[in-house]
């Protein structure tokens, strides 16, 4: 090959390469990440006490109880509980008497601190409502699904909740119950449970019909303290609850640090949060058109200092979540409701000091749905699709947005706009 061919050839590997290395370049796109894990380091140490951050936290992954090995258990003659899930079905008799996990009402993490995941998950007798007691699964899970504890507990076990409530810096739970859900509402008592030694704790000095509650440090004593609502009935006026945490895995009712509340203040969803970034706590209450703050003023909370959210009418608040949406610093409120139990809306709301503007549609594609028992339990904030930020999941769909074996809905994090996916 002479010199000057041998230079051509040269000089067309070389473009050859070059042209491959600029189409290579032009097709890797570089998708910003905003809102990544780590924005959840920054909140605030007092906010990192409540049971929403640490709940928050602790819920990585969503887990199908439907199909786990534990989906429910059939109630033998004997007093025996033997496990129904997807392999039994053949079994079902409608003669036989069952308990059924509460679809949402589960958390799935590592409560032991070996890395791996247990789960906690909560069962009603059915048929529902009742005024029987429900039962308590505990079981290290991802580290052996054959073996589990199982006791019974609260009657109807509304919200479960990953909580350090005895201060030894292991997680616990948090246990609300509203106890039958029916006529006359008895009510039920509030509990923890201690997954170290695998015992409960039932708070039985303040009945109530608790559909909501939230933990964290109210009064800045490095213990963390309990706030619930209970719903009312002839038998069980509305009221707040505080249980002050005196350490030693005791707790005092204290419903003093209640302000001005009356029988006309009946709230479903409840959350502690500092939203004026004060270092106190600020309590959080929603129900069916109403969504307020009331700040922490000394540890008290005044239902006449209270900052209402201007929720549409048609809409009852099921969970709250927080998150920076504008980055300005201040930390903005995510909602999920439901519409009469038959569809959903999902509401956020950006902090502007001593108002809320709800500003939604500027962050998420699609907001509502609707179909027959069409709800949204919680809001979870994870990373779903293992991209490095932050996505908004649904966890305990309900009627058509569940189908028969379980569907996912979230709203993926696309640079810092949400678009809602289904799988």
């Amino acid at each position: 090959m002479n010199k000057l061919k041998y230079l051509l050839l040269i000089t067309i590997v070389s473009q050859t390469i070059s042209s491959c290395k600029k189409t290579s370049e032009k097709e890797i796109v570089k998708v910003p990440v905003v809102y990544p894990l780590n924005t959840l380091d920054s909140f605030s140490v007092i906010n990192k006490t409540t049971s929403w951050y640490t709940t928050t936290r602790a819920m990585t992954q969503l887990f199908d109880v439907f199909l786990s090995r534990y989906w429910g258990f059939e109630f033998l003659a004997n007093g025996t509980l033997l496990p129904y899930n997807t392999y039994t079905t053949n079994t079902w008799n409608a003669s036989k008497s069952y308990f059924w996990n509460d679809l949402g009402t589960y958390l799935y993490t590592d409560f032991t601190g070996d890395g791996k995941k247990d789960l906690w998950a909560y069962y009603w007798k059915g048929p529902w409502p009742t005024n029987a007691l429900g039962l308590h699964l505990y079981s290290e899970y991802e580290k052996n699904p054959n073996i589990y504890d199982l006791q019974i507990g609260l009657t109807q076990v509304r919200k479960c909740v990953v909580s350090d409530m005895d201060n030894d810096n292991s997680p616990d739970i948090m246990l609300f119950s509203s106890g039958y859900d029916g006529m006359p509402f008895p009510g039920d008592s509030l509990a923890i449970f201690y997954p170290k030694n695998v015992k409960y704790q039932f708070l039985s000095k303040d009945i109530g019909y608790f559909h909501g509650g939230a933990t964290g440090d109210i009064n800045n004593d490095g213990l963390i303290d309990i706030i619930a609502y209970s719903g009312g009935s002839a038998a069980i006026p509305v009221h707040p609850t505080c249980y002050i945490n005196k350490g030693g895995q005791t707790f005092e009712l204290n419903n003093k640090v209640f302000k001005n509340f009356t029988q006309m203040d009946n709230y479903y969803t409840v959350e502690l949060f500092d939203i004026n970034n004060d270092g106190k706590l600020d309590l959080f209450l929603g129900s069916s058109k109403t969504l307020r703050v009331i700040p922490n003023i000394n540890g008290d909370f005044d239902r006449s200092k209270a900052i209402d959210f201007p929720i549409d009418t048609n809409l009852e608040i099921m969970d709250i979540a927080f998150l920076d949406f504008d980055f300005d610093s201040k930390i903005d409120v995510l909602t999920m409701s439901n519409k009469n139990y038959n569809g959903y809306g999902l509401r956020l709301f950006l902090n502007k000091g001593t108002s809320f503007l709800e500003s939604t549609k500027n962050y998420f594609d699609v907001t509502d749905g609707e179909g027959k028992n069409a709800w949204i339990k919680w809001i979870r904030l994870f990373d779903y699709d293992l991209d490095g930020d932050i996505d908004v999941v649904g966890d305990g769909l309900f009627g058509e947005l569940n189908g028969s074996k379980g569907k996912r809905i979230y709203w993926r994090n696309n640079a810092g706009k949400f678009n809602q996916t289904k799988d």
